[in-house]
This record gives C-alpha cells, sequence and structure tokens, in this order.
C-alpha cells in the first residue's frame, strides 16, 4: 500500500536535494527525474534558488538575520510502498505522474526513488514557488488532496491504498510506547470512562464528572472537559476529545443518553415516510458501531449524534419527504433574502434623508425598524443555515452513502413485521390451562347430557284419550 509524508524544509535545501539524489549516500539511486530543473543536487539548487529568491524577497539558504519568522522553502514529500509490492521502475513511474498531477506543469521538483530499504519509496523536492510564482503551502487540506490523488493513481496501478486510515493522530510516539507497554495512563482513563458510562447512576456529564473524581481524576469542564489523574501534578490534562472517537463532550452525552443500545424496531415502527427510512439507517449504524461488526470502523460517534440530531428535526418539522424538507430549505432561503432586500432599501431611505434632511421626523422610526430588520435578519440567516446543513447531510445520506444500508434494514424490518403478525406459540403452562378448563368443560357437558336422559325415563302420568276411548 502506498502512504505520503511532508516535510517542511526551512534551512538546508541544498542538504535535502544531495541525500535524495544519493551524494550523501552509500547506495547509488538509479532513478531520478529533474521536472523543470536538473537532476543533479548542485544544478537543481541553483536553479531553484533563483526562482524562490525572485518571489520571495530573502535568501534560499541560511537562516533569516533579523530573527524572524523562517519560510518554507522546499517541500520534502515521500511516497512509500509496502515491501515486495512493486518495482522501482514501476514505483518511480507513479512517482512522476503523481508529482504531475498534484503540482502541475510549472513546478520545480526532483523525483528520486530510493531501493535501500525493504520497502521501495520516493522522494520529491519540491521548490515553495512555482515558475509563475504561485506559492505552494502545506496544510491539512492540501496533504489530503495529495494523498487522495495518489490513493487514485495506485489504484489505478492494481496495488493497494489504506481504506481506512487511523482517526486519531493526536497520540504522540511516547503515548504510543506506552500503550504497547501498558503504562498509558490514558488509555486507562479510556477504560474507565467506558466503564464509568454504563453504570446506571451516570445520567449525564456531571454524573460523569462525580464518577470520575471519585476514581482519583482531577477533571474540569468549561467549552472542553479535561481529565488528569490527581497524582500525576506536573502534568497537563488532556482534553478528552483528543483520546479518540467517542470521547468528546457532546459524543460522551450521547453514549450515556444511548448506553450503547440500538434503537429498536418498535421505535422505527413509530415513523412514518422518510422518517422510519432514516430511523432504520440509524439503527443499522449503531448496531456497527456498538456490535463492532467487520466494518464498524467506518462509522464514529460524533456521525451518530449528527444522524441523531438529523432525525429530531425532520420529527419536530413533520417532514416525511424530500419534497416536504426541500420546500422548507426554500422557504427559509427566501426569508432571508426577502428580509436582506428590506434592510437594503431602509438602508437607502436613510442615506437619502440624512442627505437632504437630517431632522426629518421619519428618520426616528426608520432607524430603530433597520435595527429590527437587522435582527430578524440575523434569525432567518441563523435558520436558513441550520436547515441548509441539515438538507444537505439528509440528501448525501440518503441518496448515497446508506442506500445499501437502507435496502438491508427493511428487508429486517419486513421480517419483523411478519413475525408479529403470526400467532404467538403457545407456552407449555398455556397448553396445560386449556386442557384443564376444556376437561371441566366436558365433564360439566357429561353431566348434563346424563341428567336430560335420566329425565326421560321417569314414567309419566297418564291421561284420558276419548277418540280411542281409553
Amino acid at each position: 500500500m502506498a502512504i505520503i509524508k511532508h516535510i517542511s524544509i526551512k534551512a538546508s535545501p541544498l542538504a535535502l536535494l544531495k541525500y535524495i539524489t544519493g551524494e550523501t549516500k552509500d547506495e547509488e539511486v538509479k532513478f531520478i527525474t529533474g521536472l523543470n530543473c536538473s537532476e543533479e543536487a548542485e544544478s537543481a539548487y541553483m536553479e531553484m534558488g533563483i526562482c524562490y529568491q525572485s518571489f520571495a524577497n530573502e535568501k534560499f539558504c541560511g537562516k533569516r538575520n533579523d530573527g524572524g519568522k523562517q519560510k518554507v522553502k522546499m517541500h520534502h514529500y515521500i511516497q512509500s510502498f509496502s515491501k515486495g509490492e512493486i518495482t522501482p521502475e514501476e514505483a518511480h513511474r507513479i512517482a512522476i505522474k503523481w508529482a504531475e498531477t498534484v503540482f502541475g506543469t510549472e513546478h520545480q521538483i526532483v523525483v528520486a526513488t530510493h531501493t535501500d530499504k525493504e520497502h521501495i519509496h520516493t522522494h520529491f523536492a519540491v521548490n515553495a514557488y512555482s515558475l509563475n510564482g504561485k506559492h505552494w503551502i502545506d496544510n491539512k487540506k492540501t496533504l489530503k488532496q495529495c494523498r487522495d490523488i495518489s490513493d487514485k493513481i495506485v489504484r489505478e496501478h492494481n496495488l493497494s491504498v489504506i481504506d481506512n486510515p487511523s482517526r486519531n493522530k493526536n497520540n504522540s510516539y511516547g503515548e504510543w510506547l506506552a500503550r504497547q507497554n501498558g503504562t498509558s495512563w490514558k488509555a486507562k482513563l479510556c477504560d474507565d470512562i467506558d466503564r464509568l458510562i454504563l453504570q446506571d447512576n451516570v445520567k449525564d456529564i456531571s454524573d460523569l464528572i462525580k464518577e470520575l473524581q471519585n476514581c482519583g481524576y482531577e477533571v474540569t469542564q468549561h467549552k472542553y472537559l479535561s481529565v488528569k489523574p490527581v497524582y500525576l501534578k506536573n502534568r497537563k490534562a488532556v482534553r478528552t476529545l483528543r483520546l479518540g472517537d467517542g470521547y468528546g463532550l457532546e459524543e460522551l452525552q450521547y453514549r450515556i443518553e444511548n448506553k450503547d443500545m440500538e434503537m429498536p424496531f418498535d421505535k422505527v415502527m413509530s415513523y412514518t415516510g422518510v422518517q422510519r427510512d432514516y430511523a432504520l439507517c440509524l439503527r443499522c449504524l449503531q448496531i456497527k458501531l456498538y456490535r463492532k461488526e467487520t466494518d464498524w470502523h467506518k462509522v464514529t460517534y460524533g456521525e451518530l449524534r449528527r444522524n441523531a440530531e438529523l432525525l429530531n428535526y425532520v420529527c419536530s418539522n413533520n417532514i416525511h419527504s424530500k419534497d416536504e424538507f426541500e420546500s422548507m430549505v426554500n422557504a427559509a432561503a427566501e426569508k432571508a433574502d426577502e428580509l436582506k432586500q428590506q434592510i437594503k432599501k431602509t438602508k437607502e431611505k436613510i442615506r437619502v434623508l440624512e442627505i437632504y434632511d437630517k431632522n426629518d421626523k421619519m428618520l426616528l422610526t426608520l432607524k430603530p425598524e433597520l435595527e429590527e430588520l437587522r435582527e430578524k435578519n440575523d434569525k432567518a440567516v441563523s435558520e436558513k443555515k441550520e436547515i441548509s446543513g441539515y438538507y444537505k447531510t439528509f440528501i448525501r445520506q440518503l441518496e448515497s452513502d446508506y442506500e445499501v444500508i437502507l435496502r438491508k434494514a427493511k428487508t429486517e424490518l419486513e421480517a419483523y413485521e411478519e413475525e408479529l403478525r403470526k400467532p404467538p406459540k403457545r407456552e407449555f403452562t398455556d397448553v396445560v390451562r386449556d386442557m384443564s378448563v376444556w376437561s371441566e368443560r366436558v365433564i360439566a357437558t357429561e353431566r348434563k347430557y346424563k341428567k336430560a336422559e335420566a329425565e326421560k325415563n321417569i314414567i309419566q302420568p297418564r291421561t284420558y284419550d276419548r277418540q280411542k276411548g281409553r
């Protein structure tokens, strides 16, 4: 599988170029390509330096004399593959295609594929400025873009990628090592939180805080929840959201309220229309995460919380279809636009009056009216933003992400409803009770029959028949 890493180079671009081209290594680097620059370290350094200094207005090497913040002079990217997964030739071809796709045709880049390790990897030395003066800035967005492009190219070559990268990037090497050795207090904190949440007496965040304090933790709650063991006096408390998925303040509240129990089918059946579809999706996601199914890592507590909020929203607003939701979105947008136009017209009236007659009495009414319109507009814009956000999530999930989940969930719900329609199974005690009642009825009927037979056999008094003369 291919991974992409990044390192910012601020003080020694020549050293990097010499390293990746093999001048400072024992083993020769056979695969080197210069894009818009030379393949030789010294020449590439001079060419990149001319470009950099013409746009950055500072030297390409060394530190700043004024003691100011150092600028990034070069970006060092590394693309690595698993052991034995790829040949050096193919890795180099993929690397060149990746560099051209990410940076275009105007950047100076030295691409060098190394084979001195068990895993084949490629180094990229990228000038911070392109030939047309465009400044490349590395951040989370551009790094994600680099990785996505790498994954796409690698898949085209039928090679593996990391489909589900780890979400928690907050652990240092020391913390990782402590977790491996079983000495991490943060890992113990996670275990204690997981255990305390499931206790019956923990019904909200304040209850959880009390229980953590009883377990020997120092807890503070402001915008975030920060925790540390009391015995670590010189250590900084950790924000729970940095412990990983499910430990942020909102996620903890969601976990406490739901206690890791998925929504029952009886609750799902209380909804109708699109609300039921959405409730089914939420139930499936809960099962995936709570029961740790095969692909449970694709679901987060944050996602469950957002889904629950959206379900509450569509229910409280009596939304039963996509068209109804869309109508609400349009109505909110029209209301916000109408208020915006009213504000614009009122401001224009005030401007005209202030130019021609500042003492006009109408100004006394227009200015308070303008403030009132602004308050209404702020509220309308907030409502528009909220409903639009819910609607986008709603459409994305129901029409793409949840299509397969919904189909499976509907099948399970149909099976459940079919089971409800079947007559209930009779317990053994019920059978015994019914047999007893039946037996009593049989005995009573038999007694009644015998009594009737006995009455028929009784000799009746004879009466005189005139016709027969007897």
